[in-house]
């Protein structure tokens, strides 16, 4: 795999589209500081994944879109592309195998902040491309790019910074990923356990309760069933009573409508001749209209066509302006194509010169090649006899300081031995007076040991005696903790229930807008003169609440105001400020004389309204006002009986909300008003106020109750504690003691086998020491003959030497003039292809003077021909305006004629009226008999239809149901007191929680699915657990087989580069290889240096070059940038490190941004870097083999 191309656009300084062509080998780009070879780099670093601004060379990354220059505008995006050559097909692209040999990553960034990915042309995320990369061995954060001076960044890192290079050779920086990545889910699933854990535990004690519940809402259940079958019976009962007395109505009703129909025939015979009247007016009036629209018509065409006749008029007027304009332009234009025709011939002059001075540089340049070669063939043998004698000499000094080596370890040997033996010596009469001393305490440790042991067993009866105690009330406090979190859900519960209905009540959430808007005020400012609501000043029991509520209707949210005038103040405050409409009422209003209430002792009747309203005494007279003439009745029954009685001239209601007032308007059915529950909510209000104080005062006992028994458990955890403590300081006591006799046992066994030891060490000391000597003798004399061995040597070394100082003289020569060549040819070809530019610009420019001069002579010819058309144009409307007038005069002729007909006809329709008139009075008369026998018959249906409601309203029960229900057999007094005594039952059971069936099935089954859930939590961190073991076993074999191979490449590459001298790679901490750093140690030839950072700047280069080499080697990454990595080396050192990259380029591409001559000789292609234009880049490329 290779980087085959790279694309680039609007990044940087490089605005304009430019394209760089790489093939395998070794690439070199060069230029003059600040042309933007860097560029290039940071392009690449970006393209693979880079994101951190401050390596991008940027303070924002807005930076990297090119900003503009004195000749250019900023733009709006930078993009890059780059193809990759060669790629494995086993390798995935976004989950997905790769295909195709060749693979294109672009990414783009837009100034508003938009970013776009893509791999062949298909939009991804960064994600995808990152991890291909990573797959590929590509990545930003190791050697794939070298920045410039960053390359003794690899020496002066910290150690932990390091291993980034040998986890990027090993190819696990990807598991690393994954072991971060499936360490995030560790946490997120450990945090979900955890919410999931505390939810199942809520479910649990909740589907506990529901399921308490649900059993009571199925007893409840049963007896509304009964209720509804046995109630139904009785209504189909009075309906069939009801439907008997409907038909005889029906009889009578349709004679009476038989007579009314006689008389509708005979008036709508009037009807229609008047019909016709108004019919033959309506035409005429249209024809008239019609005359009349047609003669304004004629008048706005005439009008129209003078405007035409003038607009012509302008209209030939601006073309032969025109055409004026454009003879005087296409005279200037042909001037302008003659002076450019002129230049174009003098640039193709200097095209022609640029070409043939290429050729002839070009020639000298091949001339100088063949030379360089021939110098480069002497060279190589001058080097390969120098390199023969530096490794011979090379081995002698080894073969010198292993000898040196040896002969100091064997005088270090010998003295050791015989300081260890003197240390023997004294180590042996110690050893026999510890012996005795151990002994002795012995024996005094047993007799406190068994003392110890029984004050231990006393001391345990007491604790376990202690311990029971605290058990028992440790129980006795968990039951008080329980009721009390009972009694508090219970507050919490009608607590936020009570708040909320507050809230909704001082917000007047369920009123008018107008009330709202005059009583809801946050600041609690009011309009002075308005007091209350009306329904928050009275009360009512719970069960006359409906038909209060029925009777006082809208009226309930009537607003209280002083006076009459403090209303329309309140009336001009919601108009000015569009806030609906209000109802007002005085706080004294005005008496209206009404005759007392006669009831007549009517069974049925629970009594006056009046008697069942509590308020305060200051609203009575308002209270008196709207209910004064409202009785509340049982039912509909008695309020219909109530109402025909003709003494009794008041409203009736029943305590279910039906009401009929007196003038027989009838109120009922099931919809509900805005204002039907704000009773309900007040008295709900109260009794919450009520309970949740009760709660708190009981939660408060409750509470002292657990705090008095916390502390009496806290007294007996503290005894607990202290007698714990005794009882863990006797064992410990005991167990050191015990284990004090056990050590001075062993103490005593070790002492008499190390006094037996010393004994047979002494005497193997003396052994060695006679044969150390001997060793020493001969070393003296092979150190001797090895020396003038190496004085040979470096004779011979020297003159080779100086014969290869001669020759890279001579090549140096050959190579300058060779760079010297190859920028001059780059030069004149960036010339030659401006000039081919230029030229393309005059002939573009000239091709548009041709166009614009066809341009104009076709608008010249085309005026001429409009005039013509415009002249035609104006004589046709001439004759069509003279052609309208005389058809006007004739419509206004027909329109008078048509006036005098009109009015003939609407003298006769009046005429016609007068007499339908007296036949509608006597309809009339018909009408209002039937209406008394159609009353009559409505009062029927509607003791059916209150009956079918009620059906409806109490037990949901159709039409058809009640019809079913019908059974004649029954006894309707009996069923009546059957369905009181279920009534009473369904009353004992209290409240029920109807949705507690549905409730416990939802809530059991979340508590399933949640406990599941749990499980599989559970499961999937096990998992987790044995997937981040698995990454940490696999990296770390990885890292160690890895790191093994790059430090004996490292010392194999180091002692090439340095021709000899020593280096290696150690870990810091070798016990824990996964995050271990990594030491360099690095001595050259002939120094002995204790830290890095005493090396010279060349010598750090070449340290981390070596590394880089010996990381490529053992995994070559596709390719490799360096920016001015070889700008601290001399030049013996570049030539070292060109041969080492031409080995390492059989594996590895290689692109280098440099300023070295010898660099740009040694390269296959060379890029070049200008800078033409003020702060723009541009590149030219010269390929040589």
């Amino acid at each position: 795999m290779y980087l085959k191309n790279l694309e680039l656009e609007g990044f940087k300084s490089f605005v304009d589209s430019t394209n760089l062509e790489f093939k395998n080998g070794f690439t070199a780009i060069v230029g003059p500081n600040g042309c933007g070879k860097s560029n290039v780099s940071d392009a690449i670093r970006w393209v693979i994944g880079e994101q951190r601004s401050k390596t991008l060379r940027s303070t924002r990354i807005t930076d990297l879109i090119f900003n503009g220059s004195s000749s250019r505008k900023p733009v709006n995006r930078a993009e890059i592309s780059l193809t990759l050559s060669n790629v494995a097909s086993g390798i995935r692209i976004a989950g997905v195998p790769n295909s195709s040999e060749d693979v294109k990553v672009t990414r783009c960034y837009h100034r508003s902040g938009e970013s776009e990915f893509y791999i062949n042309q298909i939009p991804c995320r960064l994600k995808d491309i990152t991890d291909f990369l990573l797959d590929a061995g590509i990545s930003p954060k190791v050697l794939t790019i070298i920045e410039q001076g960053h390359i003794q960044d690899i020496i002066t890192s910290k150690p932990e910074e390091r291993r980034v290079l040998i986890e990027e050779a090993a190819g696990i920086l990807k598991f690393k990923h994954r072991k971060n990545e499936a360490i995030r889910k560790l946490d997120s699933s450990r945090q979900n356990l955890e919410r999931v854990a505390d939810i199942v535990q809520e479910l649990a004690r909740q589907v506990e309760s529901l399921k308490r519940q649900a059993a009571k809402a199925e007893r409840y259940k049963k007896f509304k069933t009964e209720i509804k079958e046995l109630s139904l019976k009785l209504f189909s009962v009075k309906v069939r009573r009801y439907q008997s007395q409907l038909q005889k109505i029906e009889i009578e009703l349709q004679e009476q409508t038989q007579k009314k129909a006689e008389w509708n025939t005979r008036h709508a015979t009037f009807e229609n001749q008047i019909a016709q009247l108004n019919v033959e007016i309506e035409e005429s009036l249209s024809r008239l209209n019609e005359a009349r629209e047609t003669i304004h018509q004629l008048s706005s065409q005439i009008g129209s066509g003078e405007q035409n006749i003038a607009f012509k008029n302008e209209q030939k007027s601006e073309a032969e302006t025109d055409i004026e304009s454009a003879i005087g332009e296409v005279s200037q234009m042909t001037g302008e194509i003659s002076s450019l025709t002129n230049k174009i011939e003098g640039e193709r002059q200097n095209l022609s010169n640029t070409s043939q001075e290429i050729n002839e540089q070009e020639i000298i340049l091949d001339q100088h090649k063949a030379e360089n070669e021939q110098q480069r063939e002497t060279l190589q043998e001058a080097q390969e006899r120098v390199l023969n004698g530096e490794r011979n000499v090379l081995e002698i000094f080894q073969q010198t300081a292993q000898s040196k080596n040896q002969l100091t370890a064997l005088e270090t040997r010998v003295q050791g031995l015989e300081n260890r033996g003197e240390k023997l010596a004294t180590e042996k009469q110690e050893t026999h007076s510890q012996i005795q001393e151990n002994q002795s305490a012995l024996g005094q440790g047993k007799v406190q040991h068994q003392q110890k042991n029984e004050e231990l067993i006393h001391l345990k009866e007491q604790q376990e005696a202690l311990r029971q105690e605290n058990t028992q009330y440790s129980q006795q406090l968990q039951a008080e903790i329980e009721s009390h979190s009972s009694k508090k859900e219970d507050y919490f519960q009608k607590a936020s229930l009570l708040s909320s209905l507050e809230k909704l009540r001082n917000q007047f959430e369920g009123f008018h807008e107008g009330v709202k808007s005059l009583m809801g005020k946050e600041n609690g400012e009011r309009i002075p003169g308005i007091r209350e609501v009306l329904v928050d000043v009275l009360q009512t029991p719970a069960e006359y609440e409906v038909a209060i509520e029925t009777a006082l209707g809208e009226k309930l949210q009537s607003v209280i105001v002083n006076s009459y005038s403090d209303s329309m103040e309140a009336i001009g405050y919601l108009k000015n400020n569009h806030s609906g409409r209000g109802l007002f009422v005085p706080l004294n209003p005005k008496t209206v004389p009404t005759e007392p209430l006669y009831l007549n002792g009517t069974q049925g009747v629970v009594g006056k309204a009046l008697n069942f309203i509590e308020c305060q005494e200051e609203y009575r007279p308002v209270i008196d006002l709207l209910l004064k003439s409202v009785v509340i009745v049982q039912d509909m029954d008695v309020a219909l009986h109530l109402h025909q009685d003709s003494k009794f001239h008041g409203t009736a209601v029943t305590l279910n909300g039906e009401m009929i007032d007196p003038n027989g308007f009838i109120t009922g059915g099931s919809v509900e008003n805005a204002s039907s529950s704000l009773l309900a909510r007040n008295r709900e209000i109260e009794t919450l106020t009520d309970n949740v104080g009760r709660l708190k005062e009981e939660l408060n006992v409750s509470q002292e109750n657990i705090e008095k028994k916390k502390q009496g458990l806290s007294e007996l955890e503290a005894r607990l504690r202290q007698l714990d403590q005794q009882t863990v300081s006797a064992e410990l006591e005991t167990n050191n003691k015990l284990r004090d006799l056990e050590q001075w046992s062993k103490e005593v066994e070790r002492l008499e086998s190390r006094d037996a030891a010393i004994g047979e060490e002494i005497t193997a000391l003396n052994d060695e020491k006679n044969q150390w000597a001997g060793e020493k003798s001969l070393l003296d004399q092979q150190l001797a003959s090895t020396e003038q061995k190496r004085i040979q040597e470096e004779t011979l070394l020297a003159g080779y030497r100086e014969e290869l100082e001669q020759n890279r003289s001579s090549l140096e020569t050959v190579v300058s003039e060779i760079s010297r060549l190859k920028v001059l040819i780059a030069s004149l070809i960036g010339r030659r292809e401006n000039t081919l530019t230029e030229i393309k610009r005059l002939e573009l420019q000239q091709q548009n003077l041709k166009q614009q001069i066809e341009r104009r002579e076709a608008d010249r010819i085309s005026n001429q021909n409009r005039i013509a058309e415009i002249d035609t144009e104006i004589s046709t409307l001439g004759n069509l305006v003279l052609k309208l007038s005389r058809e006007k005069d004739q419509k206004s002729e027909t329109a008078v004629q048509e006036e005098e007909s009109l009015r003939q006809k609407e003298e006769d329709l009046k005429n016609m009226e007068q007499d339908t008139r007296e036949l509608s009075r006597k309809i009339q008369e018909i009408t209002e008999t039937l209406s008394q026998i159609e009353i009559k018959r409505s009062e029927n249906r509607l003791q059916i239809v209150h009956i079918e409601e009620r059906a409806y309203e109490d037990f949901n029960a159709t039409r058809e149901e009640l019809q079913s229900a019908f059974d004649d057999t029954i006894n309707e007094n009996e069923t009546d007191e059957q369905v009181k005594e279920l009534k009473e039952k369904v009353a004992k059971l209290g409240e029920v929680n109807l949705a507690a069936l549905s409730d416990f099935e939802k809530t059991n089954e979340r508590y399933t699915f949640l406990k599941k859930q749990q499980d599989d939590l559970a499961e999937s961190i096990e998992l987790l657990h044995s997937t981040i073991e698995k990454i940490n076993q696999t990296t770390q074999q990885r890292f160690l087989d890895t790191f093994v191979l790059v430090n004996e490449n490292f010392k194999e590459i180091f002692a090439r580069l340095f021709q000899g001298g020593k280096a290696s790679l150690t870990l810091t901490d070798e016990s824990n290889p996964l995050d271990s750093g990594i030491e360099i140690s690095a001595n050259p030839m002939g120094k002995s240096l204790q830290s890095l950072a005493l090396m010279s700047g060349g010598e750090k280069a070449m340290t981390a070059i070596a590394l880089m080499f010996a990381v490529f080697k053992v995994r070559p990454s596709p390719f490799c940038l360096l920016d001015e990595v070889d700008a601290p080396l001399d030049e013996a050192n570049v030539v070292r490190f060109q041969e080492m990259l031409k080995e390492m380029a059989i594996n590895t591409q290689f692109i280098i941004i440099t300023h070295n001559q010898k660099t740009m000789t040694f390269a296959n292609a060379l890029y070049g870097i200008t800078m033409e234009e003020q702060g723009v880049s541009k590149a030219v490329s010269v390929h040589f083999n």
